[in-house]
């Protein structure tokens, strides 16, 4: 599939008897429950890519970035030397727009114009055009299909992301008349155990209550990156990694293991039988 979608695109870049006109294949239009402050945060970030969107993207080499946008080497999936390109997104927030370039490779020429429009408070709506440049008749319907499931696909996935960071962000204003537990009593060890891997809440904060090693410890479930879910990553010798962003974490120390300079926030003391267990990693 890799190959004949390369060799399709080979032809519509080489062949002389295309016109060189950029034209527009196809347009994408969606209503999202988020603000643009989300919406402008998702463009920027490029290091989502090839891990939120771990089905299309197999790899991202960030060249260059700023408030301006980004400039990337990306390879689709799955891995080939046929999918490789080169992206370039730019943000233009005056006019609630960034477009999005492919300067070489696989789809050169190509360019993705996204508006973002406001319709209330946490709505917006936003309108996709697709540019194709020397885009032969025969191969109008196959890009338009391309483009539009792939977006659809990828907006769902965005969602996922932008509405949760967005809850989590509004539950850690929601400090007023909030009480400090200094532990947290779950119950007996009998009702716990088989209930493992226990999530619950702490001064309006989650966690997760896990058996590792014999031993039962207590972690985080928000990642402290852009506030990422936790809950549900596989566990790997002591390891979890953010399904937003690919950030590793060691349970047992906190600490960030990929490389990024941030730390999982540590877990409160668990009162299980009355007793605190020791073996509850802080």
């Amino acid at each position: 599939m890799a190959l004949l979608t390369f060799l399709s695109d080979l032809s519509r870049q080489f062949l002389p008897s295309f016109s060189n006109k950029t034209s527009l294949v196809t347009t994408y239009t969606r209503e999202l429950p988020i603000n643009l402050e989300r919406m402008y945060e998702n463009a920027l970030d490029y290091e989502h890519l090839p891990f939120l969107h771990s089905s299309t993207f197999s790899k991202l080499e960030i060249l260059d970035a700023g408030d301006w946008g980004w400039k990337a080497k990306a390879c689709l999936q799955p891995k080939s030397v046929f999918n490789k390109m080169t992206l370039e997104l730019k943000l233009d927030t005056e006019k609630n727009r960034w477009v999005t370039k492919t300067l070489s490779g696989l789809g050169k020429g190509t360019e993705v114009w996204t508006h973002a429009i406001p319709i209330s408070e946490n709505k917006i709506k936003v309108i996709v055009d697709f540019y194709v440049p020397k885009l032969p008749f025969f191969l109008r319907k196959k890009y338009t299909e391309l483009y539009s499931d792939l977006y659809a696909q990828l907006y769902d996935e965005d969602l996922w992301m932008m509405s949760d960071r967005q809850k989590e962000l509004d539950k850690l204003k929601k400090t007023d008349n909030l009480i400090n537990e200094e532990n947290k009593i779950l119950g007996t060890l009998e009702e716990i155990k088989p209930q493992l891997p226990y999530n619950f809440e702490f001064n309006n904060k989650n966690y997760r209550l896990i058996e590792l090693n014999n031993n039962l410890i207590a972690h985080s479930t928000i990642c402290p990156h852009m506030l990422g879910p936790l809950n549900d990553a596989d566990l790997n010798n002591g390891i979890l990694e953010c399904p937003w962003h690919g950030y590793k974490f060691d349970i047992n120390t906190r600490k960030c293991i990929s490389g990024q300079k941030c730390r999982m926030a540590p877990a409160p003391k668990i009162i299980i039988e009355n007793k605190i267990i020791s073996a509850i990693k802080n």
